[in-house]
């Protein structure tokens, strides 16, 4: 959470744009989306094939260094979601969580 505003520093929303197919296409796995200056400037940065969208507070100061170090803020959290995801997706195949059991 962000001191003294009881929200976390970051939102993010799960949007597959595109149908999975054989072949992943060949595009950017991480990318500075789009930044938004509402009551609260934000970076909007996308990752992976499946397109996960995280949006960033930006600080204050110069842009370029706010949205540098958003997109540290928004790398740590992907690298510790992709460690999540890998732990569930072992507890799962391994029957915990509700995944399948086998016999």
């Amino acid at each position: 959470m962000t001191a003294g505003t009881g929200t976390p520093p970051y939102q993010a929303k799960h949007r597959a744009t595109h149908k999975r197919k054989g072949i992943m296409p060949d595009e950017t796995t991480f990318e500075l989306a789009s930044v938004e200056f509402g009551a609260e400037p934000v970076a909007v940065f996308r990752f992976g094939y499946e397109r996960f969208e995280l949006r960033a507070r930006l600080g204050p100061g110069n842009l370029e260094r706010a949205i540098a170090a958003a997109a540290e803020v928004a790398a740590s959290v992907f690298v510790r979601w992709s460690h999540e995801a890998l732990a569930f997706a072992q507890r799962v195949r391994a029957g915990e969580d509700g995944g399948p059991v086998r016999h």
